[in-house]
């Protein structure tokens, strides 16, 4: 095969029950559940191109996740990450003496 040999991601002991249960979960939120297929496919070995293909997601998503959790631990596969730009949210618009509220 060609390309470099994949890098290998070790996990913690408890930590590969807890991602099993992540990755089959129909409740959790998406992004849990494709960071932990994620994980779990770079330790079993698989090299990246064909998780992302098969996870339809960006090569650069894998290497991400993967560097991650080899930082933070389960934390980084669970807590959503601080995306650049807009926030997720909408601020209310502001109101007082001379101006009016809701939209026109």
């Amino acid at each position: 095969m060609r390309g470099r040999k994949p890098r290998l991601l070790q996990l913690a002991l408890n930590d590969k029950w807890l991602l099993q249960q992540l990755a089959r979960s129909q409740t959790r939120p998406w992004y849990q559940v494709q960071h932990a297929r994620i994980v779990l496919a770079i330790a079993a070995g698989e090299r990246v191109q064909t998780v992302a293909s098969q996870l339809q997601c960006d090569p650069s998503t894998i290497w991400r996740v993967c560097r991650r959790y080899e930082q933070a631990g389960m934390v980084a596969v669970v807590e959503r990450t601080q995306r650049a730009g807009c926030p997720l949210w909408i601020s209310p618009p502001a109101t007082g003496a001379n101006c009016s509220t809701g939209l026109s």
